[in-house]
């Protein structure tokens, strides 16, 4: 493969105007998303210009594809003679390259600069097809891009590349009638949204879901001291229950650990997607982290009764989806850490996370789509005040954490989720196929807390908990009118 595949313009018949017109179209949607591509690169590393050029080596030439960089005074030619650009000393190259400008190369040889030269740094990365380098993404920069810090910008920008290229490919070798690559491109509008970055995410979940025919989209993440589903596309078909534990020996948890996607069809039931707890587990599932630089931030998983749906296409389709809500996010960010994407410093989930999660199962169950009994309610220990005068600053914070981690459902074998509302009122979602779910948790809660409760740095607080709840089925509005409703009633219980 010498470099992108080219529709010519010869004249055609009537018998293959369609299929010219399939193959236009998806050529077109694809340069599109390869400029959304290398803008998301340009805004995630940070740098000032980033181009890149596909490799033609039957006519010799540098053929420019996309740029997006900070100035406004560069001009590029669209396409080079090799002799005539300096990427000819490097088109072979099949690992990155980092060069220092008047070292290495030349000012002279950046000639796309119109005045003085406001870069040091010229990185080159190679994409590369059947042991051939087909394309070279050049990034110039006044700090060096090759370092730990922008390694895994790096790797998602390569990677995310392979697929859409693959995806196109797939799509132009095929001789059926495929439409997928035309509206890919419109769907992936949703990263132009404004908003929070937990919006960003419940919209990639609910896009991808209109991929999926038989099964749905979760999203896994990190609170309340472990690993568990947080979040399903609006539309799933039998959603894994929120809240419910990762398993390591699980398709998700193979992919948190390794960073890579994973996929698995499911014979005998076997592997499980993230839990031996499923109640089904059918088909097949791909798992697909997010990772910050080196910190594993989430996994997605998409499930479908069918494994037929998990041809290449979609899988590439799925991946890159992903990768390029991960770069949209960390642009946003402008920061990546090892802290929890999704909880707090208590470790409980943020308020933007699980009032949209909440949202969605509201809208799920008035749809008649819920497939679990779901519970909302509110939760803080009592006897605050006495509480508030025993201990210090530092050990109250420590309480919160711990508290949160106790409060988990999964501590008693009933997925649901713990969120922050305020210092010491949590939020909290139940989900189980058992109707005396949230009983039993809230009496082994109870149980718990009749004993003096040790905090993990040996100081013990002697207090019960005050519950306020409702069944979603039992209630309507949305998010922001129940837990009004219920904060109320816990005011009430408190001042009793």
């Amino acid at each position: 493969m010498n470099s992108i595949p080219e529709v010519q313009n010869n004249p055609i018949d009537d018998d293959n105007f369609e299929e010219h017109r399939r193959q236009r179209k998806a050529l077109n949607e694809f340069k599109e998303i390869l400029e959304d591509l290398v803008g998301l690169f340009q805004e995630a590393s940070g740098v000032e210009t980033i181009y890149l050029y596909w490799v033609n080596r039957n006519r010799r030439q540098f053929v420019m594809e996309t740029k997006a960089t900070v100035f406004s005074d560069i001009v590029f030619q669209d396409r080079v003679r090799f002799s005539e650009h300096f990427l000819d000393d490097y088109r072979d190259i099949m690992q990155p390259v980092s060069l220092k400008v008047g070292e290495d190369i030349s000012p002279d040889e950046l000639m796309h600069y119109q005045g003085d030269l406001p870069v040091e740094c010229v990185s080159l990365l190679p994409f590369f097809n059947n042991k051939e380098t087909v394309a070279i993404t050049v990034v110039e920069s006044v700090e060096p891009l090759l370092n730990e810090e922008k390694d895994k910008a790096i790797q998602s920008y390569i990677n995310a590349l392979r697929n859409i290229l693959n995806t196109y490919l797939e799509i132009s070798d095929l001789h059926e009638n495929q439409n997928e690559w035309v509206t890919y491109q419109e769907q992936l509008h949703f990263l132009e949204k404004k908003g929070h970055y937990v919006e960003l995410l419940k919209d990639m979940l609910d896009t991808m879901q209109q991929w999926v025919n038989q099964g749905g989209v979760s999203l896994v993440s990190r609170g309340m001291g472990t690993w568990s589903n947080t979040m399903n596309a609006a539309m799933a078909e039998k959603p894994i229950p929120l809240g419910l534990e990762l398993s390591r020996d699980s398709i998700a948890g193979e992919a948190l650990r390794s960073g890579d996607p994973q996929y698995a069809v499911h014979f005998n039931r076997n592997p499980k997607r993230l839990s031996p707890r499923e109640a089904q587990t059918e088909g097949a599932s791909l798992a697909v982290p997010l990772k910050f630089e080196y910190f594993r931030k989430g996994v997605v998983l998409v499930y479908d009764e069918n494994p037929l749906l998990f041809k290449e296409s979609s899988k590439h389709k799925f991946i890159n989806t992903v990768k390029l809500t991960n770069l949209k996010i960390q642009a946003r960010l402008r920061q990546a850490d090892e802290e929890p994407l999704l909880s707090n410093s208590t470790s409980a989930f943020i308020p933007d996370l699980w009032k949209r999660a909440l949202d969605t199962e509201i809208e799920r169950s008035k749809n008649k789509l819920s497939s679990h009994h779901t519970w909302v309610g509110m939760i803080t220990p009592s006897k605050l005040s006495q509480i508030r005068t025993q201990l210090r600053l530092e050990d109250l914070k420590l309480m919160q954490k711990d508290l949160v981690k106790a409060f988990n459902p999964e501590n008693f074998g009933v997925p649901g989720l713990i969120g922050y509302h305020a210092d010491y009122i949590y939020a909290v979602i139940l989900q189980s196929n058992d109707p005396e779910a949230f009983d039993y948790w809230t009496g082994q809660l109870k149980k718990k807390f009749n004993e003096p409760f040790e905090l993990t740095n040996g100081k013990q607080i002697q207090t019960g908990v005050s519950i306020s709840a409702v069944s979603l089925d039992q209630m309507n509005g949305d998010s922001y009118k129940i837990m009004k409703r219920l904060k109320r009633e816990l005011s009430k219980q408190n001042s009793g």
